[in-house]
């Protein structure tokens, strides 16, 4: 066909729009997809991953969805769904990955009209490593061993197959390992205890763990062991001292908190009698210095029936410590309780502290020779060994190893109840300023004579009970009442009594269980009151009475 006739078939126009058309390309599309893209996985741990991917929007459409998919490389087997499809950036948190392992990853969405999917990445977890300790701290010292805390920070990803301290002598060089029990073998604080250690010797202490990928250290500490007890916490004095059979140190000296556990344990170090299946330790402690503790309520009964109370020294804390010979009570305790000490019979010394508010003496402590008191104490005070209250107007303790004759001082105005009860003075002098004397104040004494000042009124209860050595007894001329069992016990031969009118004697006030003391007494009375006597419902039952002229 020529061109001429294709010229007649076809207008030139249209000629023309098939050319243009044979030249140019497809149309571009007018509503693009949107591009999806991973980003790198950051926050890589052991087990823990962070993968993110981008949202280009390109046109009008959204996606519909997006899931992200992961697995161990090789085996992508494991998806999720983003909540949040429409965010341009999207990221996906993954937890319970294998340490060390290589992961793949990928991501599809879709619009309306079609599904869209991102290239695949890969990264890998760290792998397990060893475990990690802190350094240990010491919670509680004693002289031969210790209490301390660390902590294993990180397992490293595996089971911990072991952990504790290594104990080095730094003498000679010998290490000793101390491990945590099995069922201890966790991340988080341990508490361990280090005993059977030599006295003033250095150590230096290292923490360590073990998992299967190794055994990791801990930075050391140095410690020495010395004659004081440092207790952080109750109830744990016992365990500073695990594994000692023989403690030869004199001094105990003890700071910290002290609860029932805790005395129990200290009165069997001081020679009290072992109670129950108790740890036996052959101790030579005999001083207890006790002045930093505070003691507090808790534990089990450190006697077998008594139990602690708070900053109270109470009865029986101290009692029966056969070779205790010195203690200084706690500075934190208000109140020392009757007999808190009883029965210490190698007891010599006794240091009661400024906060002391309430004392009660402890009887049968036949070695006791001073009884100091801090100065700071504003409610007794000591002199010469001797308990008085803060003004030194009364006596309250007179402690039994005291011998020979003594002079209370001219301050004196009362003597209470049972304040020489059982010393081994053979005399005493008692100022005219005394006008109260307590029940039962000299009985069972070493007394062999005594004289009472003009100024008191009443010869108490008891007052020369079971004093066998007494024999002579002046009453002051103030003299009006005589006690039931005044005299029980002695071996009275003279009973001297200045006051002009018979005093009132209670029904057994001359009740005597070693003697007839009306028989084998001499009563001496004033002269001009000699018939008054005589004539006495009482006073006259004396077998001999004599009168004395005045001077």
């Amino acid at each position: 066909m020529t061109f001429s006739r294709l010229y007649r078939l076809f207008p030139l126009t249209a000629i023309w729009t098939l050319i243009v058309a044979g030249c140019s390309g497809p149309e571009p599309p007018h509503n693009p997809e949107p591009v999806i893209e991973m980003l790198p996985v950051s926050e890589i741990t052991r087990t823990e991953a962070v993968i993110s991917a981008r949202i280009q929007k390109r046109g009008t459409s959204n996606l519909t969805y997006l899931t992200f998919h992961y697995g161990e490389t090789g085996k992508i087997d494991r998806q999720q769904t983003a909540d949040n499809p429409a965010a341009t950036i999207v990221t996906l948190s993954l937890s319970g990955l294998r340490p060390g392992t290589s992961y793949s990853c990928y991501v599809e969405g879709g619009t309306a009209t079609a599904s869209l999917r991102s290239e695949t990445i890969s990264f890998t977890t760290e792998p397990n490593e060893r475990p990690a300790v802190s350094q240990p701290v010491p919670l509680s010292t004693g002289p031969t061993g210790l209490i301390l805390e660390f902590e294993i920070t990180d397992d490293g990803g595996e089971p911990v197959l072991s952990a504790g301290c290594d104990v080095k002598n730094t003498a000679d060089g010998s290490t000793r390992r101390i491990n945590l029990a099995s069922d201890e073998l966790k991340v988080g604080p341990h508490r361990l205890t280090i005993g059977n250690l030599p006295t003033l010797s250095r150590f230096t202490i290292t923490p360590f763990a073990s998992n299967s990928a190794g055994e990791s250290k801990g930075a050391s500490i140095d410690f020495t062991t010395q004659n004081s007890i440092v207790l952080l916490e109750p109830g744990v004095l016992s365990s500073v001292f695990e594994g000692t059979t023989d403690l030869t140190i004199s001094r105990l000296l003890i700071s910290g908190y002290m609860n029932g556990d805790d005395f129990r344990f200290l009165r069997a170090l001081l020679g009290a009698p072992a109670l129950g299946n108790d740890p036996l330790i052959n101790s030579s402690a005999t001083e207890a210095d006790l002045t930093d503790v505070y003691i507090v309520e808790g534990g089990d009964s450190y006697d077998g029936s008594r139990f602690t109370e708070n900053n109270i020294v109470s009865t029986g804390l101290l009692a029966d410590c056969a070779r205790l010979r010195a203690v200084s009570l706690p500075s934190s305790a208000t109140v020392l309780a009757r007999d808190a000490v009883a029965r210490c019979n190698a007891l010599e010394a006794l240091t009661v502290p400024a906060g002391i508010e309430t004392l009660l003496p402890s009887a049968d402590c036949p070695s006791l020779r001073a009884i100091d008191v801090s100065d700071g104490n504003r409610n007794f005070a000591g002199v010469d060994g001797v308990l008085f209250n803060h003004d030194i107007t009364a006596i309250i303790w007179f402690p039994l190893g005291k011998t020979g004759d003594y002079t209370l001082p001219s301050t004196i105005t009362a003597i209470s109840e049972n304040a020489f009860l059982g010393t081994h003075i053979t005399g005493l002098v008692i100022p005219e300023s005394v006008t109260s004397i307590g029940r039962g104040a000299f009985a069972g004494s070493a007394l062999t004579d005594i004289t009472l000042p003009d100024n008191l009124t009443n010869v108490s209860e008891g007052m020369f009970q079971n004093c066998s050595a007494l024999s002579c007894v002046h009453l002051g001329s103030g003299t009006k009442y005589v006690g039931n069992y005044a005299f029980d016990g002695t071996d009275l031969k003279n009973l001297y009594v200045s006051a002009t009118v018979p005093p009132f004697a209670a029904t057994e006030a001359f009740y005597n269980r070693s003697e007839d003391m009306l028989q084998n007494c001499t009563l001496h009375v004033p002269a001009a009151s000699k018939k008054i006597y005589r004539n006495h419902s009482k006073w006259g039952l004396f077998e001999h009475i004599e009168g004395v002229e005045a001077q």
